[in-house]
């Protein structure tokens, strides 16, 4: 469970959450940023010393292969991908790069990344990252404000406790912080609530890591045409529900018994109930919408 300082931070000052899980590609190269524009979900155009991206990684057909951080520094494109996911991504990279005059690396052993959320991440990201040889950017993924931070690894420490040192209102936090932080925000997690036989739509990212006035990327023609069908068969949505909160994989059912799906994150609430984060069919995703988990009522909630 969250510490209350730490959800506190997020939500008036900042939350800093070192990410271990994450890996490094770094792209190098005059055509980096518009050879992976081409690349991910998106718009790398958007891109400023002090401006990151979040987007996806997505196959010819559609599908996920991986959520991506980028981050400029100086000459370089870093990429944060999760760890297990750093070759595959590398491979796909490499099967698009054509005539470009772009290269990517291997640079996980490198560089150390953390998440900043929070009303001052803003503020601390363009401030503090080029005081220890790192680099941040601004990019919003919770609505409460963020980005991320990428540092030489030996000099992240030091750069997180120097933000933790502006004010009493910022705080280092846990990865359980982080969880909690996101199952509130509705912000669904790669391995854990979505994975690479998923659809942008079907995890719910489509608001937040794609563009669609953007130019062609890969896989962009399958993500528009379920954006104009108007729904996917199935999608990530939070819901409220009396009781403790849901093991991961617990069913979830119409009110008439039908199964629906299965949670896949949970937290306790701030009430009595706890809030998750279920895949179900599109038909009972509507907010307001009573479900069963667990032999509970839940209630779908607005996503954001």
């Amino acid at each position: 469970m969250a510490s209350p300082a730490a959800l506190k931070a997020a939500e008036k000052g900042a939350l800093l959450v070192r990410a271990p899980e994450l890996g490094t590609i770094a792209a190098s190269g005059p055509d980096r940023v518009s050879w992976l524009n081409g690349l991910v979900t998106s718009d790398l155009t958007k891109l400023s010393p002090t401006t990151a991206s979040y987007g996806l990684v997505l196959i010819k057909v559609g599908r996920i292969l991986a959520d991506v951080w980028m981050v400029p520094a100086a000459e370089q494109l870093l990429l944060g991908v999760l760890r297990e996911r750093v070759g595959a991504v590398r491979e796909h990279l490499e099967r698009y790069l054509m005539m470009e005059d772009a290269s990517h690396a291997d640079a996980s052993d490198q560089f150390a990344w953390a998440l900043v959320h929070g009303p001052r991440a803003a503020e601390l990201l363009s401030e503090v990252p080029a005081l220890h040889g790192g680099f941040g950017g601004i990019f919003d993924v919770t609505g409460l404000g963020g980005g991320a931070v990428v540092a030489p690894g030996g000099r992240l420490d030091a750069l997180l406790d120097d933000m933790k040192s502006r004010g009493p209102d910022i705080e280092i936090g846990s990865d359980a912080d982080w969880d909690e932080l996101r199952v509130r925000r509705s912000l669904p997690r790669f391995g854990v609530d979505f994975g690479d036989k998923n659809y942008p739509q079907e995890a719910s990212l489509e608001k937040i890591a794609v563009s669609f006035q953007k130019g062609c990327y890969l896989g962009q023609e399958v993500v528009c045409r379920l954006e104009m069908r108007g729904h996917v068969v199935k999608k990530i949505v939070p819901v409220h529900l009396d009781g403790a909160p849901p093991l991961a994989g617990a069913e979830v059912r119409s009110i008439e018994g039908k199964v629906l799906g299965s949670v896949s994150s949970a937290t306790q609430g701030d009430d009595h109930g706890a809030l998750a984060l279920a895949m179900v069919r599109h038909d009972f995703t509507e907010p307001g919408t009573k479900l069963d988990v667990g032999g509970h009522e839940a209630t779908v909630l607005a996503g954001r």
